[in-house]
């Protein structure tokens, strides 16, 4: 599966394509739909299901340091509540430049939606979809193959942690079908695997 394969699939979700007009509409900086919403299409496809088969809750995020934090919640919260009416799904909407404070962990912020996709606790998860000018743009910056295949990999990285990895899976397992799941290894065997790649 290329990228164009992963849009024209996408593309054939009426639902998710609505939904990603009223996103556009909204004007927001730098953003996406993300996750489960994406990935779970793709795998709807490959199943042959309805589309939004076990679609319930829609992640959008966004980039927007110049809003301050208290009107970031205010925002996001009223986004969420005209969303979910619009739709009836749930709706969870967060600025990026302050997911490093949601977190309550000390992490770097954020420099960009992509920078937080990049982050997000397994490949298959770090995939979004927006749309400028009816043009609409994928970004998957681990590729599509995990997805293709529903291989379930950990985002090594100093905000994941086993722990976070462990539970996400789990959850995963009880949803869907034929996964093949990659056990969180040590941190350092894999920095040492990428150096030498």
């Amino acid at each position: 599966m290329d990228e164009n394969d992963a849009i024209q699939i996408l593309k054939k979700n009426d639902r998710l394509m609505k939904i990603l007009d009223s996103a556009e509409k909204l004007q927001l900086t730098n953003w996406y739909l993300v996750a489960g919403c994406v990935f779970q299409t793709l795998w709807n496809d490959q199943e042959e299901l309805p589309l939004m088969s076990g679609l319930h809750d829609i992640d959008l995020v966004y980039h927007d340091p110049t809003l301050a934090l208290a009107s970031s919640l205010i925002q996001d919260k009223k986004i969420e509540n005209v969303l979910s009416q619009e739709f009836n799904l749930t709706f969870d909407v967060h600025n990026e430049a302050y997911m490093h404070v949601w977190k309550g962990r000390k992490i770097a912020p954020y420099q960009s939606t992509e920078n937080a996709i990049e982050r997000f606790i397994a490949t298959v998860h770090a995939i979004g979809i927006t749309k400028s000018a009816k043009q609409i743009t994928l970004f998957a910056p681990f590729g599509l193959d995990d997805i293709e295949h529903r291989l379930i990999r950990p985002i090594y990285h100093p905000d994941n942690s086993k722990e976070l990895y462990e539970t996400k899976v789990k959850k995963w397992q009880s949803r869907f079908n034929h996964l093949t799941i990659e056990q969180w290894q040590d941190q350092r065997n894999f920095i040492d695997k990428a150096n030498k790649s």
